[in-house]
């Protein structure tokens, strides 16, 4: 279990700064788009130079659909097919790689769950065991005895168990 939480908190992390980077580089794009705008090519341009490659990479791929005159480009350069938010891919390698100890965990903790029954089962027994010569009356020994078979029960239900 600790392998699992492990893996997921550095996936979680992961996808936290991606999506961090990710922030920023809209607020970059905004900035270009704001000068643009405003016909300030040169502080456009500053920020252009200024973008990670694999934001560069989107943005050029998105200016290539012609948006300001295409209706059917992408929005933006941030889309999927376009722009991937860094770490992403670790992320998911990251929770890829969780779920084997996960089962792994969950298996054995429901193994410890059925050797605790168990142990539970076989503490009670042996009490009715030991009480039941205590009883008096033959049909309440009965019963005790009878219960305190099921020793016979926990014991083939303990062997069965994995190691």
């Amino acid at each position: 279990m600790n392998e699992f939480n492990a893996l997921e908190r550095r996936a979680g992390l992961l996808r936290v700064q991606g999506t961090q980077q990710a922030t920023i580089h809209t607020g970059m794009f905004l900035e270009v788009l704001a000068a643009k705008q405003a016909g300030n090519e040169q502080l456009a341009n500053f920020y252009v130079e200024r973008f990670p490659p694999d934001v560069r990479k989107a943005y050029d791929a998105w200016l290539a659909q012609r948006p300001f005159e295409n209706p059917n480009a992408d929005p933006h350069p941030f889309v999927p097919r376009l722009y991937e938010p860094r770490g992403t891919r670790e992320a998911a390698d990251a929770t890829a790689k969780a779920a084997s100890p996960l089962k792994t965990a969950r298996s054995a903790r429901n193994i410890s769950g059925q050797y605790l029954a168990n142990t539970v089962l076989f503490v009670t027994v042996l009490f009715f065991a030991s009480a039941s010569g205590k009883f008096e009356q033959q049909r309440v020994r009965s019963v005790a005895f009878a219960f305190a078979v099921a020793v016979l029960f926990a014991l083939v239900r303990t062997a069965m168990l994995p190691l």
